[in-house]
């Protein structure tokens, strides 16, 4: 048989309950039969208050239980009320936030389209999917939100070892001119023959086919492991693809700042990519890059743009 069922223990209390009750209300009437008796009143009045005193005390009984039932149902509504009311006011929160936050991906000046994707595809990521990927996909999350406040601020990004995706987006996301120098104690004859060199040469490949303009110093500030066959191999490569390259030995130009030199590259004359490495090992090993960074702030930037025209009147080409 379904339905709805008490649990034992209830339904054993409100029966003790209402037996308290009828109790108290023959005890009652019993206490006015006496009392009429003792007076010497007629039998059927004493009778009749009796019984009309022990059903007023049943009802009093009743009626003090409903008023506390409703007391209780009155408070628990009133609770209820406030928890709705605190779901609610969370809920509208959620979607004042989320009205906010499309709002500012719409006024954005990042492609409205992308920043929703990301969003778009991050969902994909289920409760299904291996614990290991979540973690994954937390870390680069972090990592992309970080470097997007870096870029927001205006200062400056930094990124741990050397980069491979910034140099990459920077080339091919350029629209005017990119002002490179090479020291030697960075790139050196490998770097070009490396994944990541060849994929940069095809950036500034399409970068110039695109109308950028892109001028390279290679700075020999210590010989070159290769020989000056290895730099003119990398001179060619560069001059080939549309670049203007001019080259400076610091043996013959004593007069430069020599503790103003490190590499650089300036990508629209508004983002200055520089790279910071380690002590020489020994001059057959290059140092390791230690960080790299995109500074963005103005007087820096242009700080790096007078400092590449002094070395570009000083630098000849080959």
């Amino acid at each position: 048989m379904s339905g709805l069922t008490m649990p034992a223990g209830s339904s054993g209390r409100r029966l003790s309950e209402v037996v308290r009750k009828v109790v108290i209300a023959l005890v009652t009437g019993g206490v006015a039969f006496a009392l009429t008796n003792l007076a010497e009143k007629d039998p059927i009045l004493s009778v009749t208050l009796s019984v009309l005193v022990g059903g007023s005390a049943l009802v009093v009984q009743f009626l003090v239980e409903f008023e506390n039932r409703l007391r209780e149902v009155q408070i628990g509504q009133v609770d209820q009320a406030l928890q709705i009311r605190a779901c609610v006011d969370e809920r509208f929160r959620a979607i004042s936030d989320a009205t906010e936050l499309f709002g500012a991906i719409e006024e954005s000046a990042v492609q409205t389209e992308l920043l929703s994707q990301l969003v778009r595809h991050s969902t994909k990521i289920g409760t299904e999917s291996p614990g290991l990927a979540h973690r994954l996909a937390q870390r680069e999350l972090e990592r992309m939100s970080e470097f997007l406040k870096e870029l927001g601020d205006g200062a400056e990004a930094i990124y741990d070892g050397e980069d491979r995706d910034w140099l990459l987006s920077l080339a091919h996301s350029t629209e005017h001119g990119i002002d490179a120098t090479s020291l030697t104690t960075v790139d050196g004859g490998g770097m070009w023959a490396t994944d990541l060199g060849q994929r940069y040469l095809d950036a500034q490949r399409d970068a110039v086919q695109r109308g950028v303009k892109i001028r390279r110093i290679f700075i020999q500030d210590r010989p070159e492991p290769g020989g000056q066959t290895a730099l003119d191999k990398i001179y060619r490569q560069h001059a080939d693809i549309g670049v203007e390259v001019r080259v400076l030995d610091l043996s013959n130009a004593t007069d430069l700042r020599r503790t103003s030199l490190f590499d650089f590259v300036l990508f629209d004359g508004v983002i200055s990519y520089e790279v910071t490495t380690g002590s020489w090992i020994d001059e057959n090993t290059p140092p390791i890059v230690v960080n790299t960074r995109l500074v963005l702030r103005s007087s820096r930037v242009e700080e790096r743009s007078e400092r590449f025209r002094e070395l570009w009147d000083v630098a000849q080409p080959r």
